[in-house]
Parts: C-alpha cells; structure tokens; sequence
C-alpha cells in the first residue's frame, strides 16, 4: 500500500505507519530506513532537511475526523480546507493541456475522508510515497509550478529541475513554502470511472499554491486588503508621495517615469515602444500603469497624413491592449471621431462640459478600457481638458465619511438607458457594488468594493421601494459631490440636506483627486473605463472651424480580453508573482491564485 509520513511531524516519525514500509522509521531505536534495504545512511539532502526542520513550521493534521485538515504555515496562518475541496482540486480532474475539469463538483462522494495528511520537501516526494517499490508519482503528482495540472517524470535523477526547479514560481514573500507539498491519502479512490490502482488513493498539493488559495477568514481579510482600490492607489496620490520621497513605504509603490510632472502626474510610454514586437520594459510599464493606476499617456503617437489612416494608431494599440481586437462598436464603430459637431447624437460630440462619467454604463459588461487619440488640439481651441478620477477609490473614501448614504447607493438600483434611433438599451444596477463570498451578511457594508457604475448622462428613471426614494436622491448627490470637482458643496448642502461640513470634505476629495489635463497632438489617453470616470472642460473654437480644432478618435477594449493579456504577459516576462493587481471594477475580485501563477 502507500505510505505517507505521518501527520504529527512533517519530516520525521517515531510513530511507524507500517512495519513493511520501505521509508521506515522505527519506533525504538529512532533509525530512520531508506532504501529497500537495511541502509541507514541519511542522504545529504535529508541532512540539510532535518537541520533547517525548525526554520520550516509547517504541518498538517486532520480535523473532523478527516472532512477536513488543518494546514499550518507559519506561526501567522493556520488554514482549513476541506475534503470535497481538495478532491475538487485534484490535478487528476484537469485535462491537459487545456486546463479544463473532468468531473464537476457536483460527482463529489459524500462520506469520502482524509485518512492521512503530511508534508514533505520537494526533492523527497519518492521517499514518501511508493507502491511495492515502484515509483508511479506521475500518476498523481500536482504541477506546482503552473495552476494547472502536467505529468511529471519522476524517473528522471533531474525530477526537481523537470518540474519547474526549486525556485520556479517563487513570489519572493513565500521563498521556500514553494519547495514544500502537501501529501494526503483518502480512505477511497479518486477515480471513480475506472478500475482503482494504488495511486488513485493519493492527492499531492504544492503548498504555495495551497497558500494563495486558502480561503480561511484571515487569508480572505489579508486579500481584500491587497486588492481593494483606496484612495492610496490612485495615481495622484501615488505621484505626490513620489514628489515628496515617501514613496517606498507605499505597499503598491507609484511606477517611476521621468515625464509625470510633465503630463500631471500620470505615467507616460512611447508610442514606439508599443508598436515594435519585442516586449520591453516600456511595454510593461503600458500595462502596469493601465492595472495599477488605472491609466496612462502614450507619447510620439503622430497621426498619418492619410486622411484615410487616421484611426491606424488608436487600432494599433488598442489591439496591443487586448491581445487582438477592439470592442463594443455596435452603436458607434470600432473607432469612432471626438468632435464638435451639429445635430450630434451623443453630447461628447458637443462643445459643453462633460461631467465625470463611465461610457456605456447601459451594457452588462461595459467597456473594460477607452483609448482617446489627440490628433488635433489646435492653439485656437480655449478649454476642452481631459479629466479623471478614480471612482472606485472615491466609493472607499465615501463609505468611511457617510456610511448611511453609502449604503443606499449599494442598496438601491439606478437605471442607465440609452434610447435614440437605432439604440434601445437599459439596464438596472446599484451604483455601488460589494463583493460577497458566500458567507457574508448582505447588510454588512463592510465589504470589498468591487464595481463602481456612474454615468449621469445616461441614466433613467429609477424604480424603487417608495421610502428610499428621498434617500437616493440625497446620497445621490452626496457621491456626486466626491466624483465631480465643479459641484458648489454650499448648494449641494442646501439642495439635498447633508451637513455642509461633509458637503466640504466630500468636495475637496473631488477637487484634491480630479486629474485635469489637456491632451496635445500626438498624446493618446488610455484609462480603465470601469475604474476611472472622465470628462471634459468645455471648449470654443473659431466659428470658421466648425469645431474640428479639437479632435480625438477613440475606441474600447474588453476588460477580460486585457486583463487575460497582461497576465499571459506578466508570466513571460517572468512577473507573474510578483504583481497584486487590484481590483479593476469589473464586479468580480481579483483572485490571487489567478493573478499570481507564474
């Protein structure tokens, strides 16, 4: 039978799990047996183990009487992951290479329990298990370096080296726990379909990957914590602890770029550097500051002087973005031209201001990412600034001034609409979004944030119970005040009835983190459309121009498609631990066994 160290010590025994086991420890003499014989000669690398065995606490015991097992890491984190879990999470239930499940999680055999749990050091997964002295390890063996499952070759004297090396994967904040796996035995088989071999009663885990992915409510705390966007991972505020050289301290530190004074605080990229085939650091720097921030300027971005070719540029990087296509052009084209025009069928095709807003608030899943390409801003043009600001981190600073409101705008649904001649959309959302993981109190508003949804422009009427109407309106404007740096909070406080000491706190967040910058020929805005609002400061040109004095082409990414690309990206340029995306307002939270494989 197989024989798994047992549970007490994760090393070592003086408990024998068999008298026939081929790693066998005794109980009276403390000689541990290794081998298929009587050698008793510790191997080098049991040496350094047992020698470092106090710098390693880790363990693992059953708990329920096998439903589940408790699986300590350090002295900080003790987890519990259950039996149908770990079962679920078996790399024999993932097809290769497409990483897709074999059995769902509704074939889970009820009364199926741990009998054994151990953990053991990479390099000695043979002297754990074996089956009458032959090694079938790559039957079941856990790839640790990737999410998914791979068949390892265990036979080869290069086993840890195929299999990703010691140091594969490694985040830097866990530089061992990579090294280490978690060897359970079940009291029946794993393979439910076929005839039973000895392997079938063993699961292996990588206990970095078990780490990432415990789900324990202090793993769930120190998660939300690394994800949620507050009002210290907005790029204003990032920049200015930059200025002030306090930066370092900074858990997501801001990204270093020479011109961020020069485009007011926003991280720039060349154009050039996007657009060559090789990924460099300036391609990096693309992504991380669209995921970290939020945002980012493209520079050296010259228009064609092809009439024709205009929107070649935008396409370009937009496909960059998303890894291959552009979307939502079903109202508007794939790209679409920014300018004053008559009869306009959209008011950003207009002169006026533009208050702070999402676009296509309307849709299910609105755009991920927009792209605004300024091919022409022309000294006759007065007005006409681009403006920012992060809303997701404005919906955490208004949850810690005004509770009460921020828990209407969480309870209450708003109505987006967009109604002309060939358009019929609407759709009903709260304007505020918390994340909810199965356990928690739906009144608690002590939650992750994970979507915020705004767009005054395009909201309808709203239906809801009658006693909340009056408190919408009111909390309405209240967000309204932190979102949008032109509202008077004296006329807010009067309007609505909130004090007008929050009215003025709530303003001079507005005023304190609204970004606010004229794009220059050859600039291209590109900003996370779920997570930052923008607008414009309205604009005049000279009544012979018509309004082409300021012209931007623009056009959409989908946030799966791009968020899906910096991952692929993060991994080959070997970041993939090393990176906390927070969350980018999509409604889901961003999942740190995902964001993190490598």
């Amino acid at each position: 039978s197989y024989h798994v160290l047992p549970l007490e010590n994760p090393y070592r025994s003086t408990k024998p799990i068999a008298s026939q086991s081929i790693n066998r420890i005794t109980n009276s003499s403390q000689t541990i047996i290794y081998g298929n014989g009587n050698d008793t000669t510790m191997p080098e690398s049991m040496k350094k183990l047992d020698e470092a065995q106090e710098h390693f606490p880790y363990s693992a015991k059953k708990n329920l009487g096998g439903r589940s097992i408790i699986v300590s890491f350090d002295e900080k984190q003790t987890s519990e992951y259950h039996a149908p879990w770990l079962w679920y999470n078996d790399s024999r239930n993932t097809m290769m290479p497409s990483g897709q499940k074999k059995l769902t999680a509704g074939s889970w055999i009820n009364g199926t329990v741990i009998e054994e749990a151990s953990i053991c050091h990479f390099s000695e997964i043979r002297n754990v298990i074996t089956s009458n002295g032959k090694e079938d390890i790559e039957k079941v063996m856990f790839n640790s370096k990737r999410e998914i499952t791979q068949p390892i070759n265990t036979t080869s004297p290069n086993f840890a080296e195929d299999s990703g090396g010691m140091n594969a994967g490694r985040d830097g904040s866990h530089p061992d726990l990579f090294d280490f796996l978690l060897v359970i035995r079940w009291n029946r088989s794993m393979n439910h379909n076929k005839t039973s071999g000895k392997e079938d009663f063993i699961s292996i885990y990588n206990m970095l990957w078990l780490k990432r992915w415990s789900y324990d409510s202090s793993s769930m705390n120190e998660l939300r914590l690394k994800r949620e966007v507050s009002e210290k991972d907005t790029f204003l505020y990032k920049y200015r602890q930059m200025k002030t050289g306090r930066n370092e301290g900074e858990e997501r530190p801001a990204l270093i770029s020479a011109d961020r004074e020069i485009h007011g605080g926003l991280v720039s990229v060349d154009y050039r550097c996007i657009e060559s085939d090789d990924i460099g650091d300036e391609l990096l720097t693309f992504f991380d500051s669209l995921f970290l921030e939020g945002a980012v300027i493209v520079t050296n971005a010259l228009p064609s002087s092809n009439p024709e070719n205009l929107d070649d540029i935008v396409c370009k990087v937009g496909k960059e973005l998303s890894g291959g296509s552009l979307s939502h052009g079903s109202l508007y084209g794939d790209t679409f031209h920014v300018r004053a025009k008559k009869n306009a069928n959209n008011v950003a095709f207009t002169s006026v201001n533009l208050c702070p807003h999402q676009d296509m608030a309307y849709y299910e899943s609105k755009p991920g990412f927009q792209l605004l390409h300024c091919i022409k801003n022309a000294v006759g043009t007065t007005g006409g600034e681009s403006i920012l600001i992060d809303c997701m981190a404005a919906a955490h600073r208004f949850r810690q001034l005004a509770p009460d409101l921020f828990e209407i705008l969480v309870k209450c649904p708003a109505t987006f609409v967009k109604s002309r001649e060939g358009a019929c959309m609407a759709y009903s959302k709260p304007h505020i979004a918390l994340y909810n993981d199965g356990r928690c109190d739906l009144n608690d508003m002590d939650r992750e944030i994970v979507s915020v949804h705004w767009s005054p422009p395009f909201e309808g009427s709203v239906q809801m119970h009658p006693d909340r109407i009056e408190d919408y309106f009111k909390a309405y404007a209240a967000f309204e005040l932190m979102l949008d740096s032109t509202k008077c909070p004296i006329e807010c406080s009067k309007a609505s009835g909130i004090s007008l000491d929050l009215a003025m706190s709530m303003s001079e967040y507005a005023k304190k983190y609204t970004w606010v910058y004229r794009l220059k020929l050859g600039e291209m805005l590109v900003f996370n459309n779920t997570r930052m609002l923008h607008g414009r400061r309205s604009f005049e040109v000279a009544p012979e121009e018509n309004g082409f004095n300021r012209h931007l082409i623009g056009a959409y990414t989908n946030i799966d498609d791009s968020l899906n690309n910096y991952r692929v990206l993060l991994r080959e340029v070997g970041c993939a631990g090393r990176r906390v995306i927070p969350n980018v307002g999509n409604g889901s939270t961003m999942l740190e066994g995902i964001a993190n494989i490598s």
